[in-house]
């Protein structure tokens, strides 16, 4: 699939939820971020996550705190394909707490290890660090 046809299925609500994988989704939100900017291209990405979970029969797995943080990452790199980190689903443990993120369900959240950046901390500074 090309990114037109990604972000026109996406938008359109015509993906199947099935077919949005992780890899997917980095995609589109780096697409968005490009073509709309960041705060229209988070409200068209919140928009398309949740219709896409009614879909899929989760109305309730919309995750606002990880939804934006992770918007705030790849929004960060001027080529989503340079960055191959972003496919690891588990790099939001280097800036939020299992706690912290159980909390940003409904809310935003800002992290509590380290601030959302590009480049990553590396796994070894996971440890909380306090943010000023």
């Amino acid at each position: 699939m090309t990114d037109d046809e990604l972000i026109t299925t996406f938008e359109d609500d015509t993906i199947a939820p099935a077919a949005f994988s992780h890899e997917r989704h980095v995609r589109v939100a780096w697409l968005l971020a490009r073509q709309y900017g960041e705060v229209d291209g988070f409200a068209r990405l919140v928009v398309g996550i949740r219709s896409m979970a009614v879909r899929a029969g989760k109305p309730d797995a919309f995750h606002l705190t990880m939804t934006r943080a992770w918007f705030e990452l790849i929004a960060l790199v001027d080529d989503v394909d340079g960055a191959p980190e972003l496919l690891d689903k588990s790099i939001i443990k280097r800036f939020y707490s299992p706690e912290r993120i159980a909390e940003g369900r409904t809310q935003w959240l800002e992290p509590d290890l380290h601030p959302l950046q590009f480049p990553l901390p590396a796994a070894a500074e996971v440890a909380p660090a306090p943010i000023s």
